[in-house]
Order: structure tokens, then C-alpha cells, then sequence
């Protein structure tokens, strides 16, 4: 009796999950209040399988967001998308599987891309500097804890990568920042090179949004003076021509 049970049980969660999923997407999201800073352009399909042309949020434009359903997750309790969203150079692309289950929300061989240039624009920051190159950040493996983080493996890393001003220009070339989990707080593992400058460190972000920075700075003589006169705002050189930055704030 219980098996039968059971297996009516399985049966009905089964059928009420194929209902849901071919629900139109469009009709679906009519039922969910979005907030009023995001908006959606053109969504079709189905709740299993669709697309959005374009996700606006703050100014924000992501473009051909696509998503199918994983059934096998939903079995298992987890409910589970790939996901790939972006086109062109100058927008943000990515692809991967987001998912939430019992444990929190959670992320699989995700990556996401875009030009340094475009995140500015996208951050709306008022910075008096122009970047260049491409920023991507990749996760291996992302399980949510207390306060961010239960498990993490990743990167993110900035590559051919310059920055001009009015004092000058800065060639950075290659900047990597390992990602992984310590006690729920995320750190990041710094490492950038450059004939001008190198820079190695760690960043961790904690609890209420807590955060450090722990790193040297060492700049060559490639690098335009009017740039290395102002390190001085950063700290005091030492004998071996390093600058210890030291910052702790909340974001």
C-alpha cells in the first residue's frame, strides 16, 4: 500500500511539474511581480525551454537570454537552467547552469564575459579613466552559505588589459584573481603583471559586507612618472621599491 502510495505520489508531482513547465513563459512571468527596475523585452517559449531578447536593469541591457529546464534536477528536488545570454563584442555574454535546491542557490561551469569598457558604462560610475580589454569571470563550482559562500572555485580574470588618463597611461596586461571560500567569506587571490607595474595580493569579502585588501605594489621605471610621483597618496616606498596598500571598509 505504501508503494502504491508513493508512486501515485511520484505520478502527481510529475504531471503537476510537466503542467507548470508547459506553461508559456510570457504567461508565467505575468503572475510574478518584477521590480520595477527590470524589464523584459520579448519573451517566448515555454517555462522548460525559452528566451528573452533583452533584460534591462539598471540601465543595464542583456541581450538573447535563453534558458532549458534540467527535468533530471527537478527529480532530484533541485531545480536547475542552463543558461547562455549575450552576442556581439561590446555586450555581456556568458553561459552555464544555475540552480536552487535545499542547500541554496548554486552554479556550475559558468562563465560570463564582457569588455572592460562596456562594464564601465554598465556600472554608471562617473570615473575619469578609460579602460580597455576583456574582463571574464569563471566558476568552476558555487554553493551558497553564510554570509556568501558555502564552497567556491573560480576566477576572474582581466586580460589585455590598459587604463588611460590624464596623468598617463597604465599597460596592466594580465590580471588574474583565483576565487575560493574561507569560512563563508569569499577571497580572492590577486596576481598582475606588467613591463610598467607588478601587483600581488588578497581581497576577502566577510559579513555585512565587510571587506579588506592585503597587497604590495611594485612599479618600474617604464612606468610615466606622473603616474609613480602620485603612489605616494598610496603609501611610503620601501627599500625594495614596494607599496604595502592596506584597505578595509564596508560596501
Amino acid at each position: 500500500m505504501r508503494s502504491k502510495l508513493l508512486m501515485l505520489g511520484f505520478v502527481t508531482a510529475a504531471y503537476g511539474s510537466f503542467l507548470v513547465g508547459t506553461l508559456p513563459a510570457s504567461l508565467a512571468l505575468s503572475y510574478i511581480d518584477l521590480p520595477a527596475n527590470i524589464a523584459l523585452n520579448q519573451v517566448e517559449g515555454t517555462v522548460w525551454q525559452g528566451q528573452v531578447k533583452r533584460i534591462s536593469f539598471n540601465h543595464i541591457d542583456v541581450e538573447d537570454v535563453r534558458w532549458d529546464t534540467s527535468v533530471m534536477a527537478l527529480l532530484t528536488g533541485s531545480a536547475q537552467v542552463s543558461i547562455e545570454f549575450g552576442r556581439g563584442k561590446n555586450s555581456l555574454r556568458g553561459s552555464g547552469e544555475l540552480g536552487y535546491s535545499s542547500s541554496g542557490a548554486y552554479a556550475q561551469d559558468f562563465t560570463a564575459s564582457a569588455s572592460s569598457e562596456w562594464l564601465i558604462r554598465a556600472s554608471n560610475a562617473p570615473l575619469p579613466v578609460t579602460t580597455k580589454g576583456i574582463v571574464k569571470l569563471t566558476i568552476a563550482e558555487l554553493q551558497q552559505g553564510q554570509p556568501w559562500c558555502e564552497q567556491l572555485n573560480g576566477q576572474l580574470s582581466w586580460s589585455n588589459a590598459a587604463i588611460e588618463s590624464l596623468l598617463g597611461n597604465v599597460e596592466i596586461d594580465s590580471a588574474v584573481a583565483d576565487l575560493s571560500c574561507d569560512n563563508g567569506a569569499i577571497v580572492a587571490n590577486i596576481k598582475q603583471g606588467s613591463k610598467q607595474l607588478k601587483l600581488s595580493g588578497v581581497a576577502k569579502l566577510e559579513s555585512k559586507g565587510k571587506y579588506s585588501l592585503s597587497a604590495v605594489l611594485v612599479p618600474s621605471n617604464e612606468l610615466p612618472e606622473s603616474i609613480r610621483s602620485n603612489l605616494r597618496y598610496i603609501g611610503k616606498e620601501n627599500a625594495k621599491g614596494e607599496y604595502k596598500i592596506n584597505y578595509v571598509g564596508r560596501i
